[in-house]
């Protein structure tokens, strides 16, 4: 089952329209391609398709773009933690005036000063963590666990524009085709009205037949209105989520299709299980908070550090005023009594354990919420397309009942055993009918994607 498109114009679309359209879209896209530039920095006087869309707010709005700045923070912060695997080195220049100078004085020597009045040292040193017993690793770990959890907020931040992008496309898609719809029915009304008035003038029809035909336009004229205002509104939704310009033309190119989907509760909700994001957020809120029990479980290992110095300096005897080279070599071990006596630490390690296990349960309750949700969110994607496809079915009997209706309707009224009410009652029944089979089409297509999004399908 497909439905008419139109233009920004409100112009009727035609499948060959379509297809020079996607054909012009198509080549636009192999010219950027060979170009190297994507296409996401297609002018938005192109025609655009529900996926040429999506990918341009996704490379575009500032939300994405906040949440890749995040990730890379918190990569930043692995590379932190790292930097202790390295070694430390720095170059010290010391000078010190010291005074009075210890001397003593041998007959026939003169004086001899103990150290030099002017003392200079200058050395290069570098120290180094040699074992730490995997304190630095498990910190490392946890980075990573961290980095993962941002990535996860990047991918639902995707996910969330993603789908308010399709929602918006077809909601302007469904909108234009409902203003299509008005205007054919105040089309119809304004050529009843004229045929009314001239009956009026000729004796054959009331005045009452004239204003109540004048009350429908009217009502068919505020509708439209209302559509219109909705339009406006989608339009400028879609057109912040593009980030472009709110003179820019939406030429959007798409189709109201009834795409045969699979309704099986078991296999769909396995699938959502596996591949929503927030279950794998879930996991990875888990898997950070056992690494941050591993952290406080480090603690207070002991650690193996060695340190090496060179330079040169005065103060040797036997000529304290003369530069010479030095060296000092160090091995050091601590170990933290905090890990043998907690007071000493303030109990800090296992408090932190404690922390790290409630924020694990913690996680680990969420994760079950998540699932019980998503369950939920399958069977309600389900029943709502089961119904969308009921309301379809009812859809199209009732607008193959109108239109019999009407065209009965005219023959009567031109016979003239029918009022004039009657035959408005049923050319306004046919637009509503019209209206409300679009609608079911609408939210069939919209249930779709809520489906897909229900078990994890990506729709970027």
């Amino acid at each position: 089952m497909k439905m008419n498109l139109v233009n920004l114009n409100g112009e009727r679309l035609t499948m060959n329209t379509i297809s020079r359209a996607r054909a012009i879209l198509s080549l636009v896209c192999l010219i950027f391609a060979g170009s190297g530039l994507a296409p996401a920095q297609a002018t938005t006087g192109d025609s655009l398709t529900v996926d040429d869309a999506v990918r341009m707010v996704l490379a575009t709005n500032p939300a994405v773009q906040q949440a890749v700045h995040a990730v890379d923070a918190s990569s930043a912060r692995v590379a932190v933690n790292e930097s202790s695997l390295y070694p430390e080195a720095a170059v010290s220049l010391n000078y010190a005036r010291i005074g009075p100078v210890a001397a003593f004085s041998f007959p026939g020597f003169g004086t001899l000063s103990l150290f030099p009045a002017n003392n200079y040292d200058e050395h290069i040193a570098a120290s180094a963590t040699v074992f730490d017993f995997d304190k630095r690793g498990k910190a490392v770990d946890l980075a990573l666990a961290q980095v993962q959890g941002v990535k996860d907020k990047l991918n639902l931040t995707r996910q969330g524009l993603a789908y308010q992008t399709i929602q918006t496309f077809y909601s302007i898609l469904f909108l234009r085709q409902s203003i299509q719809v008005q205007d054919e029915e105040i089309a119809t009304l304004n050529e009843h009205l004229a045929t009314t008035r001239k009956k009026v003038e000729s004796g054959s029809a009331t005045n009452f037949d004239a204003l109540t035909t004048e009350v429908r336009v009217a009502a068919a004229q505020n509708q439209r209105i209302n559509l219109v205002n909705s339009l406006s509104t989608s339009e400028i939704s879609l057109r912040r989520l593009l980030g472009i310009p709110r003179d820019s033309p939406l030429n959007l190119v798409g189709q109201f299709t009834e795409t045969p989907v699979a309704f099986n509760l078991d296999s769909l909700e396995a699938a959502a299980l596996r591949d929503r994001i927030e279950m794998k957020a879930a996991d990875d809120q888990i898997a950070a908070a056992q690494a941050q029990y591993q952290v406080a479980s480090t603690l207070y290992n002991p650690s193996l550090n060695v340190a090496l110095a060179y330079g040169f300096k005065n103060g040797y005897e036997p000529n304290i005023y003369v530069w010479r080279g030095n060296y000092a070599a160090a091995l050091q071990l601590q170990m933290p009594l905090s890990g043998v006596v907690p007071f000493f630490g303030g109990y800090r390690k296992s408090s932190m354990q404690e922390e790290a296990t409630a924020t694990t349960k913690g996680a680990e309750s969420y994760k079950n919420q998540v699932a019980q949700q998503i369950a939920a969110d399958v069977q309600k994607a389900i029943t709502d397309l089961h119904s969308g496809l009921d309301r379809l079915q009812t859809a199209d009997i009732t607008v193959q009942q109108a239109e019999s209706a009407l065209s009965l309707a005219k023959g009567r009224y031109v016979a003239g055993t029918l009022t004039n009410l009657d035959l408005l009652d049923a050319e306004t029944s046919l637009a509503q009918a019209k209206l409300m089979r679009l609608e079911a089409l609408y939210r069939y297509v919209i249930g779709r994607y809520e489906l897909e999004q229900a078990i994890g399908a990506r729709t970027w």
